[in-house]
């Protein structure tokens, strides 16, 4: 796929922050196994980024969560994307790293993931192709704030937010 799948930059506090992001194989389109790639990215982390934010953008609930124990102890937090629907299993993995399947979306939630819901209710019931739409309305942003120890990268805590 185009681009690093991994970035450092600081945070406003001066301290090194890496982004890692992976996405799942399952149901998705064919990339690099995740689990191989987040390994070798990690690898190239310079030591003083300590702090280490994994984007897991997965379909499935037990890619996301396997992904979090693969990494557990290595990243600060494994955050999932792509399903729309926030989770409610926010917590802190055995070695230190906060976790969520899916932190949900930021958009109109008062659709379907995202879109009209009257254009994908056509799309379940007469099982022909539509064309998708943005939803317009009930816009929420959806979130977690995760606080970490930035002199071992553990998670200290990690909680969902909500706007609307």
């Amino acid at each position: 796929m185009p681009g690093k799948g991994c970035i450092v930059v600081a945070a406003r506090n001066g301290v090194d922050c890496a982004i890692l992001n992976l996405q799942g194989r399952v149901y998705m389109p064919q990339t690099d196994c995740p689990f191989r790639k987040a390994d070798d990215l990690i690898q190239t982390l310079p030591a003083s980024a300590k702090v280490r934010l994994v984007d897991f953008h997965a379909e499935l609930t037990s890619e996301k969560m396997a992904m979090g124990w693969y990494l557990d102890g290595r990243v600060s937090a494994v955050l999932g994307t792509h399903t729309h629907i926030p989770t409610a299993d926010t917590r802190i993995l055995t070695n230190g790293t906060a976790y969520q399947t899916d932190v949900g979306m930021t958009g109109p939630y008062n659709s379907v993931i995202g879109v009209e819901k009257s254009i994908v209710l056509q799309r379940f019931l007469t099982q022909l192709p539509v064309r998708m739409e943005a939803a317009r309305h009930g816009a929420e942003l959806h979130a977690v704030i995760v606080e970490v120890d930035e002199s071992t990268g553990r998670a200290n805590s990690i909680r969902r937010f909500t706007a609307t």
